[in-house]
């Protein structure tokens, strides 16, 4: 088959050509973070010379720029033209087909009522016209005039009534005919139902049946990662399942399709940036000021050193993934790795899954368990006890890069149990994933003022404040304790402030921010008692702010 890319889109002109029509298959997706691209495929009889050929089941939201059509050999692409296909997106839509169904059944109702309303108005026009032709007859007796009389009451009272019950059924009839046209006029209009169409004018040297294939760029798709992590016990491996949350309003519901995840973006400039000369200048505020205020001149602060070219190059790449798949990894238990590749290139990486899935045009996020990874982890706690008294258990994970993780939500499972949300942020990570796993409650923290080793001194026009802490922590668990424990003392910004630390218990003592860490390991049942105590000295006559 021979490809060609379609980078400008030739109108086709009237012809007296028939037109064939063709449907085409949606083969496969590769879901970007931003947009999508669409493989198409089908097939068409061609007649000998040139033909126009109208494919639908194409999304309504295409970069046209990025549309790219192959045929058979011995078949050649004169022009392709991209158009909206109204007509189409009706039959497609299945709540369009029902309303139009609903339609039809009101429609037919209303028929009938008007028809039975028109039928009563002409009676009671006969009755009136009876009614004045009774009176003109000579020798009609005056029993035979009540009796017309009465029968005219009668019949006319039944007749108006007969009206007006089928005009009020009329009216709630054409009431609800004006909400079914007008719920299929929004379901129309819908951004996220909307079908397009390409039409192609093809020159074949016989007659052939011809195998076709389109693929395009849309915007309107998208995925972000989330993931779940699991972990039985601080003895075990860490679990991480790999999700993607998929949106997609492209008016066209992809049924049974196979999904490409990738880290990649379609929709990126690919023109290198260039730096231009940074050039400096110098100027006298006050001089400026005074000569642009004597010429009415506003006075503006100097441009930005570095200018880029604003000019908005609209530029679509179509990335392509050729990387040869990596076996299925063998495994006594299927899970989802048996169906998902990975294919790494320089421009990102992507997930190819085998199994087809149903995403509907919605714009509601589909969620889909692409890849689970099962990590060693080394597990320690942190705690903060000048912000919490709790212990957190973090699980830290090395060469993460492998996992080729994206941002996203992480549902933390310890041991069965649900214990809260995190965040993965991988552009924030240094060489070490940290994952908080939750509080653990058998680490018990406690951070008391100890008042009598606190006092404060008068020391000429100085106060002098010594101020001491006690932090206790009790390892109530079965099994040995690593801890990471943290706190601080202040620092001073003036230099008639003066700050010491006195005591820090052995602690890894950040001068410069002010940061104390210990590295604890505490065995079962074991309390441990670090002690912290700093002085602060300033002008008594000053009061010192943050203390």
């Amino acid at each position: 088959m021979r490809r060609i890319l379609i980078a400008l889109l030739f109108p086709i002109a009237a012809s007296a050509q028939q037109q064939i029509k063709t449907k085409a298959s949606l083969e496969s997706v590769t879901v970007y973070n931003n947009g999508a691209q669409l493989i198409h495929s089908g097939k068409v009889n061609l007649p000998t010379g040139t033909s126009e050929i109208v494919i639908n089941n194409i999304s309504g939201k295409v970069n046209e720029n990025s549309i790219q059509v192959s045929v058979s050999t011995g078949v050649t692409i004169l022009a392709v033209q991209f158009n909206k296909d109204f007509l189409n997106t009706d039959a497609a839509n299945p709540e369009i087909k029902k309303l139009n169904d609903s339609i039809k059944i009101v429609s037919t109702e209303l028929t009938k009522t008007k028809n039975a309303k028109t039928i009563e108005e002409q009676t009671l026009v006969l009755l009136d016209e009876n009614r004045k032709s009774g009176g003109t007859y000579n020798g009609t007796n005056v029993a035979e005039l009540i009796k017309l009389a009465e029968y005219y009451r009668t019949k006319s009272a039944e007749v108006r009534t007969a009206i007006s019950a089928l005009a009020l059924t009329e009216d709630k009839q054409n009431q609800k005919l004006n909400a079914l046209q007008q719920q299929i006029a929004e379901l129309r209009n819908s951004p996220n139902q909307q079908l397009g169409q390409l039409v192609l004018q093809l020159m074949s040297k016989e007659n052939t049946e011809a195998n076709y294939q389109v693929s395009y760029v849309t915007p309107h798709a998208s995925w972000l990662a989330s993931y779940d992590i699991k972990s039985a016990s601080t003895a075990k491996p860490l679990g991480i399942v790999y999700k993607a949350a998929i949106t997609q309003s492209t008016g066209l519901d992809w049924k049974k399709v196979k999904l490409s995840l990738s880290t990649g973006n379609p929709n990126y400039n690919i023109s290198a940036p260039n730096l231009n000369p940074w050039f400096l200048s110098t100027y006298n505020p006050i001089e400026q000021a005074l000569a642009g205020k004597a010429s009415g001149i506003r006075i503006r602060g100097m441009a930005s050193p570095i200018q880029y070219d604003e000019k908005k190059l609209e530029q679509t790449v179509v990335v392509g993934y050729g990387a040869t798949r990596k076996s299925k990894p063998e495994a006594s238990v299927s899970t989802i790795n048996n169906y998902t590749s990975v294919n790494e290139t320089q421009l990102g990486v992507t997930f190819d899954i085998d199994i087809p899935y149903d995403v509907n045009s919605d714009n509601k996020p589909h969620t889909v368990a692409f890849k689970e990874y099962e990590v060693p982890a080394k597990y320690k706690y942190y705690a903060a006890p000048k912000l919490s008294s709790d212990a957190y258990l973090l699980a830290d994970v090395i060469d993460w890069e492998k996992l080729n993780l994206q941002a996203g939500n992480a549902n933390i499972i310890f041991e069965g149990t649900y214990t809260g949300k995190s965040f993965i942020n991988p552009t924030n990570i240094l060489d070490t994933l940290s994952l908080s796993m939750g509080k653990d409650k058998k680490i018990i923290i406690t951070k008391e003022k100890q008042e009598d080793f606190s006092s404060t001194k008068f020391i000429g026009s100085n106060k002098k404040q010594l101020f001491t802490y006690s932090i206790k922590i009790r390892n109530t668990k079965k099994e040995a304790i690593d801890l990471s424990l943290k706190d601080q003392y202040p620092l001073s910004t003036e230099s008639d402030i003066e700050i010491e630390l006195m005591e820090s218990s052995g602690a890894e003592v950040n001068k410069e921010t002010g940061m104390l860490a210990w590295q604890l390991k505490i065995a079962p049942n074991e309390t441990k008692t670090i002690k912290l105590s700093y002085s602060v000295k300033a002008p008594k006559n000053r009061i010192i702010a943050g203390l």
